[in-house]
């Protein structure tokens, strides 16, 4: 082993000195989907948006190089008074964090004490457990329904201290009703709705914060205003819950820039919203395509993606002929009840018009094959 000398007085082994976590093996860390370093790759595997928000691109050509050299604000006052005005708040309940990643980490941060539960449906975001192990918390992940529908019954029972929601959901984009999220909020310690991509639906669940101080909103600018690679999200939140994640978040966990950028997104919501139904119409009409050309299942979905399930054919073979054309699909193989199925992100118009065109000459092959070996040769 390498040797290393502290303070100069004595050496210890690495092995020796370094002493990790006894859990540490057993966590097992986000998987994100494959990210090509080409451009000409069409990428639909991680949900990204395919255009930024022109007002935010513009905001970070105009920043000062200057300020760079400050510190930003650490508690981002501008954009929580933008962000509350948009929502109909107080300031008082809005938090910005590194991503709405930052957030639910710093939830589990101030909610839950090593040993605790957390508590998730499944299959949705996979990084709740991942997040859940690093705060030495017990997960308990709850099995979604058929089609899946939320099992609000069970989520309630299995009493957790924090019980994570995706709605819209990821991988299939279902939106939950508020009076089922109602009904669980009545019956559980915390209730977090993680509404990602809620911006690709028919309308959000803030209200249910007006009526359950247990109740806290995540979002995120990186699928809503195309800014992922800036990482800006926030949490609404009771006035007491807020006041806790600021006093447990990094110092500085939003940069200026993203600051900047994120004023500048939310005060161009006209584009944002010409945006987000421009991607509702593209996601509709690969859903409808889809069904009625190929004969697919594919998941009502109100995110910006649409969830297909493979039947008659190999979603695994499917994936690497798509790769073989530079299109990225995500699968999630590690799911048996979900493994033969793809989740394909809603790209340019000109993204899912080369998508279908591959997809349609890869299907053509997997069917060709499997005429082939299914016919008598006698």
């Amino acid at each position: 082993m390498t040797e290393v000398r502290v303070c100069g007085l004595m050496s210890f082994s690495v092995g020796e000195l370094v002493r990790l976590r006894r859990d540490m093996a057993a966590i097992h860390g986000y998987v994100p989907g494959l990210q090509p370093g080409d451009a000409s790759w069409i990428k639909l595997n991680t949900n990204e948006s395919p255009e930024a928000s022109p007002a935010a691109v513009a905001a970070l050509r105009d920043a000062a190089a200057a300020s760079i050299r400050l510190y930003p604000d650490p508690i981002s006052h501008e954009l929580r008074d933008v962000a509350a005005r948009r929502h109909g708040v107080q300031p008082e309940q809005v938090v910005f964090g590194n991503g709405s990643d930052d957030l639910l980490n710093l939830l589990i941060r101030v909610a839950c004490d090593p040993g605790d539960r957390v508590v998730a449906a499944t299959p949705s975001y996979s990084l709740y457990p991942v997040l859940a192990a690093i705060g030495g918390c017990d997960i308990r992940e709850v099995p979604l329904g058929d089609d899946f529908a939320l099992p609000v019954r069970q989520l309630a029972a299995a009493r957790g201290k924090i019980t994570f929601v995706a709605s819209p959901n990821n991988p299939a984009g279902t939106h939950y009703g508020a009076d089922d999220l109602r009904w669980l909020a009545s019956r559980v310690n915390l209730l977090v709705i993680d509404e990602a991509y809620v911006e690709f639906a028919d309308r959000d669940n803030v209200d249910l914060l007006r009526e359950c101080d247990n109740v806290c909103v995540t979002r995120s600018f990186s699928k809503s205003f195309g800014l992922a690679g800036l990482r800006l999200g926030y949490a609404l939140a009771s006035p007491e819950l807020a006041d806790a994640l600021l006093r447990v978040k990094d110092s500085y966990n939003v940069s200026r820039l993203a600051q900047s950028a994120g004023l500048a997104a939310l005060g161009d919501l006209d584009w944002a919203e010409r945006h987000w139904a421009a991607i509702r119409r593209r996601r509709d009409a690969l859903g409808a395509t889809l069904r009625e050309q190929f004969g697919l299942k594919v998941h009502p979905s109100e995110a910006n993606f649409v969830f297909v399930e493979l039947d008659g054919y190999d979603a695994a073979d499917v994936q690497r002929q798509l790769e073989d054309r530079r299109i990225v699909v995500r699968r999630f193989a590690g799911d048996p009840r979900i493994a033969n199925a793809l989740r394909i992100s809603i790209g340019s118009a000109e993204d899912m018009q080369s998508f279908m065109a591959a997809f349609g000459d890869v299907l053509g092959h997997e069917a060709g094959a499997a005429q082939s070996c299914d016919t008598d040769p006698g």
